[in-house]
């Protein structure tokens, strides 16, 4: 049987994209692997993204650092079951 998968589309322009890769890299643990494959996501020149609810709790928990892009704080804390 197929997994069901929940996923929180996302756009971000380039500025926020690089900002928010940085943050996940700074508060990622070393070997990540989770971590790392999406540093590479936010890096590439997509707008839009796909995140699923691991990835969301990654960015959230690097979002709650610097507390920027509270929309994006939001969204991602009604995904994730938290608001």
């Amino acid at each position: 049987m197929a997994e069901r998968h929940d996923w929180l589309q996302v756009t971000l322009d380039p500025n926020s994209r690089r900002g928010l890769a940085d943050a996940v890299e700074a508060n990622a643990g070393a070997g990540d692997d989770h971590s790392a494959r999406l540093v590479r996501v936010l890096r590439s020149h997509r707008d839009e993204l796909l995140l699923d609810k691991e990835q969301g709790e990654i960015v959230l928990n690097a979002l709650n650092v610097d507390r920027q892009l509270s929309a994006l704080r939001a969204r991602l804390e009604a995904f994730l079951g938290r608001r």
